[in-house]
């Protein structure tokens, strides 16, 4: 009881000279919304004024890319082909909407905005066109891309339908594509012109030169609609363009499932969470609404992600945020009040913002008293050494830490708060306590052998608040 006491003593004094630094500011963002200029209701100007007055104060814009599907039928897939499109980014101009994203900036001094595209990378076709049996598969499997600045990022984004950000190099066995058509064209004047054939002559001329219509630009591409399910290879590609490019990629609902029927195609897209572990060096996934049952629960796929970083078998973490996904449907303000992920920053700009995303430094808050909570500090302190950890960052310790969680209603309002504290998937410790404040301090013990991390939910009616982690390595022995 005595030692408790000293080190509870030491933690508060540690504390008092951690105060002293320059302090984070929370700045609350909305993120996931798309306009009218691709499926989205609300133009750019109204989904600002919008933000601005539920008091946000980052914008993250991620309209549709490409809403184009296209089935095109053997021999001549890509000129003789089935198309349906619905307004996009691509559809209304990657140029001009750059544009307009600067000049509703120029509007909105006090506000952060970032675009961005939630994508489909990959979809695929299965059944028979002439049976009546046809299925499009995977269409629903979203990413939402951010940080890409320049229309040229856009413009090659490499997603089914986009040819020009899947084509391969040429190689020595794409001239099979250009002199296969052209030997046809040739015989079928050979025939013509030699044997009076005229009927069998036009009729190669014509397929040669549809053939060579239909394999410009005589190169493979890294994959198509008609190949089956790839597994991870598109998405897999699709992040590492993005972070090639300085961005940053999100799975957006990857606990979603979607079956319907248009017309007599059936759509179908199954829930994919299993992704996250397929896939490596993307930044994180949207925890609402549509992936905490399955990935964000304690000992659910997050953790075990997290777990194989701590293991070494993963380059990077795994950061949650909160997507709104609002588009067509519903009340933006409504919808505003209801979810929001809250950045840690010294000030608020367009790279501190895209650094925080890839650093892991915000919490998400979801329910009808999310935009009344503030979680005012979680943080870790060496107890030897006094040095502290704020979500996203690793801290160095000799294994012996206390943890600092404090959060309150801003209307003053008293409620009863649930809090869970997870260690390596597993709720190590709880809490409940009543008040319009919660101030929760205390030690423990981190593994001190390999990397470990901590993260916190905090319940309580109309809320649900959930932290990224923060790590702690060994200062010596196996962490990195």
């Amino acid at each position: 009881m005595i030692q408790r006491f000293i080190f509870l003593l030491f933690l508060v004094l540690g504390m008092q000279r951690v105060a002293g630094a320059e302090e984070l500011k929370q700045f609350p963002a909305a993120i996931q919304i798309s306009s009218t200029a691709s499926d989205g209701s609300y133009s750019l100007s109204e989904i600002a004024a919008a933000v601005r007055k539920n008091n946000f104060s980052i914008l993250i814009i991620t309209e549709r890319d490409l809403m184009r599907w296209q089935y095109g039928f053997w021999p001549f897939s890509r000129i003789m082909q089935k198309t349906v499109e619905e307004k996009s980014l691509f559809k209304y101009g990657i140029k001009r909407y750059l544009n307009e994203i600067q000049d509703l900036e120029r509007k909105n001094p006090d506000l952060v905005i970032i675009p961005g595209v939630e994508s489909a990378p990959f979809y695929y076709w299965q059944g028979s066109f002439w049976k009546g049996t046809l299925s499009l598969h995977d269409w629903h499997k979203h990413m939402l891309a951010v940080g890409l600045t320049r229309e040229a990022d856009y413009l090659y984004l490499p997603v089914v339908g986009n040819t020009r950000g899947l084509l391969l190099p040429w190689r020595l066995s794409n001239i099979w594509s250009i002199l296969v058509p052209i030997t046809l064209s040739v015989f079928g004047a050979w025939l013509c012109f030699s044997y009076g054939a005229k009927t069998f002559g036009i009729a190669f001329w014509a397929l040669g030169f549809l053939l060579v219509w239909n394999n410009y630009p005589f190169r493979d591409s890294k994959f198509t609609q008609y190949q089956g399910g790839r597994g991870i290879m598109p998405y897999q590609n699709f992040i590492d363009y993005v972070k090639g490019h300085g961005g940053v990629t999100f799975w957006s609902h990857p606990e979603a499932e979607n079956t319907q029927k248009v017309g007599w195609v059936k759509v179908e897209t199954l829930s994919h969470e299993h992704d996250l572990y397929m896939a490596k060096d993307y930044t994180g996934f949207s925890v609402f609404y549509e992936g905490y049952e399955k990935i964000g629960i304690a000992g659910g796929i997050w953790d075990e992600v997290l777990s194989q970083y701590c293991r070494g078998a993963r380059l990077s973490p795994v950061w949650a945020i909160a997507g709104l996904s609002f588009d067509a449907d519903g009340d933006l303000s409504e919808a505003l009040k209801d979810l929001r992920t809250v950045f840690l920053l010294h000030a608020p700009g367009k790279s501190e913002v895209l650094q925080a995303l890839k650093r892991g430094s915000m919490y998400v808050s979801r329910g009808r008293n999310s935009s009344q909570f503030s979680l005012d500090s979680f943080m870790i302190i060496d107890a030897q050494t006094q040095t502290k950890g704020v979500m996203g960052e690793t801290l160095a310790s000799s294994g012996n830490i206390g943890i600092v969680l404090k959060g309150h209603f801003l209307n003053g309002q008293a409620q009863p708060f649930r809090i869970k504290l997870i260690s390596n998937g597993k709720v190590i410790r709880s809490f409940e306590t009543q008040g319009p404040v919660f101030d929760i301090l205390f030690n423990t013990f981190a593994d001190n052998k390999i990397r470990s991390y901590f993260r916190a939910e905090v319940e309580s009616p109309g809320l649900a608040c959930l932290t990224n982690p923060i790590f702690v390595s060994p200062i010596t022995g196996g962490g990195k």
